[in-house]
């Protein structure tokens, strides 16, 4: 007999939405899964006023998620959150014994990048409660981990490391084999353009004009026309483009401004590109081993004086993309990925 899971996710944007279909697609195939979207397809709101309303629709919804998890404890079904938001919503009817948490992410973790305070005393308080009702809560990146230990008191003995799951990408990318035309292709896909560095990226792409350098930038708006740059703004997840597009580059860089865990890192390296990124992606060090693989930088700045020297450098490339693939297939087999969340969920 299958082991049950009731998965409460929370697809406000194109991160939890990403990370919904991970889980899905991990979890449905082993477990008997059952999967509750609490308020999906809302949009971040823009003003105080939507805000306000936003908030009043989660309210509402929240007395059909707390049914749900009420009948998840009676069928004696484990319930993981994905997130700290749904879980806060739900909190009347959680089970201590029976729930989890999984998050790569707290408003805390982000306030050394923003230098401003994202969780005022009273909501870190009430998040405090949530995770720390919980079984166990597992963090996806040590950065988070570490994050919850100190400012949210969560216990060490709650806290465990979860992988987050890549297999399905191992099977969809295929990577490219080396190419001897001199060409080095970067790739970059990021929809908040300004965020992600991609305004950035291509202000450094310019002033190169070299004639072995080439750059697709897949995004959610087009930035304009410049040379040797192709600008793709509607690529689907895998899609015959997507899958392409991945195989025919040679290096991921994202130059992100904040990011939790960028799952396109993941996919990159997945795909045997050399993936460059900064530190405010605070997942890279679960994808990329510097020097190895690609480079974690301390700044913009930083990594792009590190790119100008890995595009004269074909042949460190090339070394880098085959240990992308191997550091990825070594890690987040699906084996690993799944017993990491059997052993935190379905322990005794």
């Amino acid at each position: 007999m299958k082991k049950k899971l009731l998965l409460v996710t929370f697809p406000v944007d194109l991160g939890n939405k990403t990370f919904e279909n991970r889980f899905i697609k991990l979890f449905e195939n082993f477990f008997d899964l059952e999967v509750y979207r609490f308020i999906p397809n809302q949009k971040t709101p823009d003003s105080l006023l939507k805000y306000s309303s936003t908030i009043g629709k989660r309210f509402l919804g929240s007395f059909e998620l707390q049914r749900k998890v009420r009948e998840a404890n009676r069928e004696e079904r484990k319930v993981l959150f994905q997130g700290i938001s749904p879980a806060l919503f739900a909190y009347p009817a959680i089970a201590p014994k029976t729930s989890f948490i999984v998050t790569d992410w707290t408003r805390k973790l982000y306030e050394p990048i923003y230098g401003t305070v994202m969780s005022p005393s009273w909501l870190t308080f009430i998040h405090k409660q949530i995770l720390n009702s919980q079984k166990c809560v597992i963090g996806l990146t040590d950065a988070v981990i570490e994050e919850m230990s100190k400012d949210y008191g969560v216990p060490r003995s709650k806290l465990r490391k979860g992988r987050l799951p890549f297999s399905a990408d191992l099977d969809l990318f295929v990577p490219s084999p080396s190419r001897d035309d001199g060409i080095v292709k970067i790739l970059f896909v990021g929809g908040d353009f300004q965020r992600k560095g991609g305004d950035a990226l291509l202000d450094w792409f310019v002033k190169q004009d070299k004639p072995h350098l080439q750059m697709t930038m897949v995004t959610s708006h087009h930035p304009g026309d410049f040379k040797d740059v192709i600008i793709q703004t509607n690529i689907q997840y895998g899609e015959t483009r997507h899958i392409e597009l991945f195989k025919s580059h040679d290096i991921f860089v994202l130059p992100t401004k904040c990011d939790s865990y960028p799952s396109v890192v993941g996919e990159a390296a997945c795909a045997g590109l050399a993936v460059l990124t900064t530190k405010n992606a605070l997942g890279a060090p679960e994808i990329i081993q510097n020097g190895v693989n690609g480079y974690i930088c301390d700044s913009q700045e930083a990594l792009f004086n590190q790119l100008g020297m890995l595009v004269e450098n074909k042949i460190l490339i090339e070394s880098m993309k085959q240990s992308s693939r191997e550091i990825m297939e070594k890690n987040f087999a699906l084996d690993l990925v799944l017993n990491d969340f059997m052993s935190c969920i379905f322990e005794d």
